[in-house]
């Protein structure tokens, strides 16, 4: 079955507009604040358009040139997992766009907080964290092609997110995220914006029958306990597995993201 791609010309305009204000250092604080900037152009560098990549590319080697975005920049989850995604994807394909983002990886990993960006003499590597994660599948009610972007425009808005697909076929979510974030906070931020929608835990029993669990209680519904989360057994904590899926859900309507980012920009910055 051949994959729906969305238009090239729909990502561009967004990302030009980020490389426009990226140039201003100043722009940068205000920009990166909103934590969607950063996970957008993580999630256009799995779009299979190398012309694309390079352009993602680009703007994220500006933001990080400045060292003052380092707190944006190594608290933003799946940065550094999509830019290995594309050093291992075009590693013997294209060994140039390979070497640009394993370069972008290496300084993000070197990177010194303002704090420290003094001279001396001892160059301080900033190791990347081992955080625990958990994988969550969601089955989301009124999950559709024409809803589906709205859908991962709130997701991609939870800090703690370092993945996510999109079925919309079996209106399924299935996201990872870092152990502390619960499958209720990500169920609450769903239906508080997305009226139209209602989301279930997919999870299963002792006999591995899969059943499906209501997380946000309404007035009328009892007031039985939550059956506690089970985790994934057969996923190894240390897997380095972040690498961001998102993507697979920017198929249907770029545009709608599009409108909500210029929406974010021109009630940011004076023109």
């Amino acid at each position: 079955m051949g994959e729906e791609v969305v238009d090239s010309d729909k990502l561009r305009p967004t990302l030009e507009t980020y490389k426009k204000l990226s140039k201003d250092v100043s722009n940068h604080d205000t920009i990166l604040k909103d934590k969607t900037v950063l996970s957008y152009i993580a999630v256009v560098l799995e779009y299979p358009d190398t012309e694309v990549v390079e352009l993602a590319l680009e703007i994220l080697e500006t933001f990080v040139k400045n060292v003052e975005n380092y707190g944006h920049i190594t608290s933003t989850f799946g940065v550094r997992e999509a830019l290995e995604a594309v050093i291992n994807k075009y590693n013997l394909d294209d060994p140039k766009l390979a070497k640009r983002a394993q370069q972008i990886k290496d300084d993000i990993e070197r990177m010194k907080p303002p704090i420290y960006n003094l001279r001396s003499r001892i160059r301080r590597v900033v190791e990347p964290k081992k955080l625990k994660t958990h994988v969550i599948t969601l089955h989301v009610t009124g999950l559709l092609p024409e809803t589906r972007t709205e859908l991962e425009y709130t997701l991609v808005r939870i800090e703690g997110l370092i993945s996510l697909v999109a079925d919309v076929e079996h209106q399924r979510v299935t996201m990872r995220t870092l152990a502390s974030i619960t499958p209720k906070q990500i169920a609450e931020a769903i239906e508080d914006n997305n009226p139209t929608m209602e989301a279930r835990l997919v999870t299963r029993n002792k006999y591995n029958q899969e059943f499906l669990v209501k997380l946000v209680k309404s007035d009328s519904d009892d007031t039985d306990d939550l059956p506690e989360y089970l985790p994934d057994d057969d996923e190894p904590e240390e897997e380095k597995e972040g690498i961001i899926s998102l993507f697979t859900g920017l198929k249907q309507s770029a545009s709608t993201l599009y409108k909500s980012t210029a929406e974010f920009l021109s009630n940011s910055f004076y023109w």
